[in-house]
């Protein structure tokens, strides 16, 4: 599909349970420092980092800093179970949260099943300072996807970061930028991006999905965080139902999907959302993919397969694609381009069998010359701006439009060739990350901003069919 970084679930031990599918998915560690046998051995993991390497691509590996898991609270004794943690001072007494208190969502228990860490405390502090540093090291891995940030207070963040020496990702759950943008500033460059994500999904759903909502939500995120550009762009996650499960509408489903992989940030594909899985809540929303037979020629497959193509054609052409901020526009109530030079977008919520819509972009929307070829490359047809720089254009069946100028989609990635001498774009909207996404060094530490597509995990073969865990990303090759 094009992808460069594989996203894999946390790879620690996890509580056993013969209750059902509770810890299955590795967000309920019992020791850090082993591995969960039913993804594999040590030896697999270093197999599966080291063929990632040799293709070019790289590993990120989910982690949890925040939490444990145990059976039930009551049956919760640290002793020997839970690695370096091995007294009740290591964790935070249980505490019911209530979920407007910052301090109960940093210090209280998730669930009964969450043991909280005591991550003010200078020993666990240090030892999840080792254990990362040590989980990085000997497994070779190039990023990291962080678990549950909001749940500590944002300065521990920065010293396990650095500890760790890649690249990570963290999720805080919350759809409120100005609560969210903060984490950016004071706890890592880079964050999973819900805000911009339940707009895109309330948008696409189905016809009456706002528009504008979601327009004013990205320009809010451009507006609020630091750099928006080393935000992840997803449409699916493995603790909300399937985007696919929500609509039978498989245009709006298609514009849906476009949508991370036009905009800005790193595109998350979370694993089967190019098979149009279409499960509900967890667990249902963590099927095994390897029940899917990998089929190529899905739609979707064929779809992801071709915005990572046009995502690398538009990187090769314009060197600062990935840290130049899009520029979206409202066309009607249905309708949103979004420019990202040298590729130009539109995204419609009409579905399927709407009528044929026109629309006419302004030079100023496009960012094109007068008079230049274009080509749309989810249908091929060539089109070509006006003589001021404008395109008009038909969305027929309410099908996505993404547009590269001719010359960029065949390999002639002279920027002068295409790029309108009234748009500066470099000087206008480029953004430079203050933290940057990875150092000169080993080849993991070449990671920029890839394109990455989740993976439940990972496993060799005979082991235990586990499709869970978060796993999500892929961002495309820059």
């Amino acid at each position: 599909m094009g992808f460069d970084t594989v996203w894999i679930s946390p790879v620690v031990a996890n509580v056993e349970s013969p209750s059902g599918h509770e810890s299955y998915h590795g967000y309920w560690a019992s020791n850090i420092y082993k591995l969960n046998p039913h993804f594999g051995t040590p030896e697999d993991l270093k197999s599966l980092s080291t063929a990632l390497h040799a293709r070019g691509m790289y590993l990120m590996v989910d982690v949890v800093a925040n939490h444990v898991g145990t059976l039930s609270r009551s049956s919760f004794s640290p002793g020997t179970n839970y690695g370096p943690f091995t007294s009740s001072a290591d964790f935070h007494p249980f505490c019911v949260p209530d979920w407007d208190d910052q301090w109960d969502v940093e210090n209280c228990w998730l669930s009964e099943h969450m043991p909280d860490l005591n991550t003010e405390s200078p020993r666990v502090i240090s030892a999840l300072h080792h254990w990362i540093q040590d989980l990085v090291k000997v497994f070779e891995i190039d990023a990291l996807r962080i678990d549950t940030v909001k749940h500590i207070r944002k300065d521990f963040w920065p010293g396990f970061v650095k500890a760790a020496g890649v690249v990570a990702m963290g999720e805080v759950l919350h759809g409120e930028p100005t609560y969210v943008a903060p984490y950016q500033r004071e706890s890592m460059s880079s964050l999973l991006d819900f805000a911009v994500f339940f707009h895109v999904r309330r948008a696409f759903t189905d016809p009456l999905g706002s528009i504008s909502e979601l327009l004013n939500m990205i320009n809010t995120v451009h507006r609020l965080f630091p750099d928006p550009t080393a935000l992840g762009s997803f449409l699916d996650n493995h603790d909300f139902p399937r985007f696919a499960g929500m609509t039978h509408n498989t245009m709006l489903i298609k514009n849906a999907m476009v949508y991370p992989f036009v905009n800005d940030g790193v595109p998350i594909l979370y694993m089967g959302g190019e098979h149009s899985l279409t499960g509900g809540d967890d667990p249902f929303n963590r099927e095994a993919i390897w029940l899917h037979g990998y089929d190529q020629t899905s739609i979707n497959y064929q779809l992801v397969r071709t915005l990572n193509a046009a995502r690398r054609s538009a990187a090769a052409s314009h060197p600062s694609f990935h840290t130049t901020l899009s520029r979206p526009y409202q066309l009607d109530n249905h309708t949103i381009a979004i420019g990202k030079p040298p590729l130009l977008s539109i995204m419609t919520n009409y579905g399927s069998h709407s009528p044929t819509i026109g629309l006419h972009l302004t030079a100023q929307q496009t960012g094109y010359k007068p008079l230049l070829p274009v080509i749309d490359v989810l249908t091929n047809q060539i089109f070509s701006t006006d003589p001021r720089g404008g395109l008009t254009i038909a969305l027929v069946d309410g099908e996505p439009r993404v547009f590269l100028p001719l010359s960029v989609h065949r390999g002639i990635v002279n920027q002068d060739s295409w790029q309108s001498t009234k748009l500066d774009l470099d000087t206008s909207t480029k953004l430079q990350s203050n933290s940057p996404m990875g150092s000169p060094g080993s080849p993991r530490n070449h990671l920029k901003r890839p394109s990455l597509v989740g993976v439940m995990s990972w496993f060799s073969s005979g082991g235990r069919s586990s499709s869970g865990g978060k796993s999500n990303m892929v961002r495309e090759d820059l």
